[in-house]
């Protein structure tokens, strides 16, 4: 089964973070056509979900840097990379030593739970509208108050930390680098006093949840799109890989093609024309139908 996935901000969305009418139109109608499209992006189900809730999308979705999938239709993660225990202990000393504190992203009784240090910064304290998530289930209602140190054998999938000045962000992420975790330290593309470390598991990217989906749901030829240093994985694991015009240059030389900007539309215009060129030549959709299961994704 072909499989087109897309990365979010810089990508799929435009300056607002939003999916364009444009966009969210073309996505709807073509997914009601059978288009099998999913998503591949850095943010955590505590975003996504809200964000891609008028979109028709069953198949699953990379999410975390690859530290997760989600399938949106059984409502679980049948995937995770968690922290390994000696990374847990690296990110742990790094709060410690830095005093830092951000937001830690967990998997309890397979929920994904979000915890938030009482000494993080204001604007992690309230990054998310917490009574708009509480109808997901498979996010935990309680939001945990405890930073990395307090963490020791829960699996911890992913951290968060932002400050307008990004000297403390990046000693912490130099000591990280040394441990070996997979670490995107960038300005804000929405807000640029605002500079974010992500902290992932060594063996978490969008590439490995990529070969996951491959080998265990039987997706192939895979497609993606991307803008980021981060989107590299996926271009690697990916048949074809189609960058935004609006890309980093390092993505666009491992690119495929070149598509569009992201507030062009880029990704959806493409999807739409591609659609219309395969199923014309084919004579009938190649494209995913509803009622078809996908393996290795129950429960």
């Amino acid at each position: 089964m072909k499989l087109f996935l897309s990365d979010l901000d810089g990508t799929l969305l435009n300056q607002q973070a939003q999916l364009s009418p444009t966009s969210l139109e073309t996505l709807r109608t073509l997914l009601e056509r059978g288009l099998p499209f999913s998503v591949a992006s850095a943010r955590t189900p505590f975003s996504v979900l809200p964000l891609l809730e008028g979109l028709p999308l069953r198949l699953p979705w990379i999410l975390m840097n690859g530290a997760l999938i989600y399938a949106p239709v059984e409502a679980h993660c049948p995937y995770t990379c968690p922290l390994t225990p000696c990374e847990w202990a690296a990110l742990a000393r790094a709060e410690r030593e830095s005093g830092v504190a951000g937001l830690l992203f967990t998997l309890e009784e397979g929920r994904v739970r979000c915890h938030c240090a009482p000494s993080a910064p204001p604007p992690l304290q309230h990054y998310f509208d917490r009574a708009a998530l509480r109808h997901y289930p498979v996010l935990w209602n309680g939001f945990g108050r405890r930073a990395a140190w307090e963490l020791e054998n829960t699996p911890l999938l992913y951290g968060m930390y932002l400050d307008h000045r990004p000297e403390a962000l990046a000693r912490m992420a130099e000591g990280l680098g040394k441990a070996g975790l997979t670490l995107d330290f960038y300005q804000d593309i929405y807000t640029s006093s605002r500079w974010y470390l992500e902290v992932y598991s060594a063996g978490a990217s969008k590439g490995a949840a990529v070969n996951w989906l491959r080998r265990n749901c039987g997706f192939s030829p895979i497609v993606g799109f991307g803008d980021g240093y981060n989107d590299q994985s996926l271009f690697a694991a990916c048949e074809e890989g189609y960058a935004v015009s609006n890309a980093c240059p390092e993505l666009k030389r491992q690119a495929t093609g070149i598509i569009g900007s992201n507030v062009q539309d880029g990704v959806a215009v493409y999807l739409k024309e591609r659609w219309k060129r395969e199923t014309d030549s084919a004579g009938e959709p190649l494209f995913f139908k509803h009622g078809l299961q996908v393996p290795g994704l129950s429960p």
